[in-house]
């Protein structure tokens, strides 16, 4: 690990950490938004990490916002930071100042549900060949809430953009691959979490004489929960990594593979929060314990930016798209 995404990582979790208090959760469930540690995260130059010196970012690598993209995942983080980062990333290289303030998600032009948080200044849209944003009192939509018990905007229409607020999508990877991969890094965080604390919970727990983690059973199921997990990561980083090929030019624009790993994160939603609940028992479903902090939001995070479904079909059209011919370097290639 270099010392610069050490020195991210160990600067995210201390905000991180006061940003998932028991507090805070409640907060964001009432529809009050936490705006001291939004604050304290864009002061400590998160919010614009992926973007260059000259535009008042530090242009750290695409890993390192992946790497603290997955510890937003390992808190529960109830802020916005990750949409945000890719959100200005992609507004800037399409040539658009992004507007102050945390944005809403990269949603596709035509979405009909975005994470609305209650200060939002804007949500960005793209689809295949364009990118703007528009500001939240533009929008009309229905308020909500998450299986997270987060605010959502579910919209009624999304007005057209004004033209200085629209571009033309940068080169490399698409917002909605970026997206993806970092949803992927976000629930493979998670998931670590989950599996961390269930460990916990079999060992510490004893049942019938002994700890639940002495019945082979127990032991069978918290396998099956840590191979989900360890697969899931895996994926991640090997998204994080051709979208880091991309970005650099050194080929492929990571399309194919950003897909497959959505869909597998997504897919491994299910099993990770039932094995877990299932071992938790009585004691995960209540409010007092941090389980559902985390599986909430990987039935969010699972349908977030396309669930398995939406992306297993994008992976099947360029299956199928490729031919018999062009499988096999499509699967190589990523």
């Amino acid at each position: 690990m270099s010392e610069l995404r050490q020195l991210l990582l160990d600067t995210a979790s201390r905000l991180f950490e006061g940003a998932s208090a028991d507090a805070v959760f409640d907060d964001v469930e009432a529809g009050r938004f936490p705006a001291d540690h939004w604050r304290a995260v864009d002061e400590n130059g998160l919010v614009d990490m992926l973007l260059p010196e000259e535009a008042g970012g530090a242009r750290v690598e695409f890993g390192d916002a992946m790497a603290v993209a997955r510890a937003a995942g390992r808190f529960a983080l109830p802020l916005p930071l990750i949409e945000t980062v890719i959100g200005r990333r992609v507004l800037f290289d399409a040539g658009l100042e992004a507007p102050p303030g945390p944005l809403g998600g990269v949603a596709d032009i035509g979405a009909s549900e975005v994470l609305w948080p209650g200060e939002i200044s804007a949500l960005v849209g793209a689809d295949e060949g364009r990118v703007g944003w528009i500001a939240a009192g533009e929008i009309d939509f229905e308020p909500g809430t998450n299986s997270a018990g987060e605010p959502v905007g579910r919209l009624k229409a999304l007005p057209p953009m004004p033209p200085g607020q629209i571009g033309s999508v940068g080169p490399g990877p698409s917002p909605s691959i970026l997206m993806a991969a970092a949803r992927s890094a976000m629930i493979a965080g998670a998931m670590e979490r989950i599996l961390d604390l269930t460990i916990d919970h079999v060992q510490g727990r004893v049942q019938f004489g002994r700890p639940l983690a002495r019945f082979q059973a127990v032991q069978q199921l918290v396998a099956v929960m840590a191979s989900h997990a360890a697969v899931v990561g895996v994926a991640a980083d090997t998204a994080t990594a051709a979208i880091e090929t991309a970005l650099e030019g050194a080929g492929g624009d990571a399309t194919f593979m950003a897909s497959c790993v959505k869909a597998r994160a997504s897919e491994a939603c299910y099993e990770v929060t039932r094995i877990a609940h299932q071992l938790h028992g009585a004691i995960g479903y209540t409010r007092e314990h941090d389980l559902h902090r985390f599986t909430r939001r990987l039935w969010t995070w699972r349908d977030a930016d396309g669930d398995e479904g939406y992306w297993q079909q994008r992976v099947g059209a360029m299956a199928v798209e490729a031919g018999g011919d062009g499988l096999w370097p499509l699967l190589a290639s990523g």
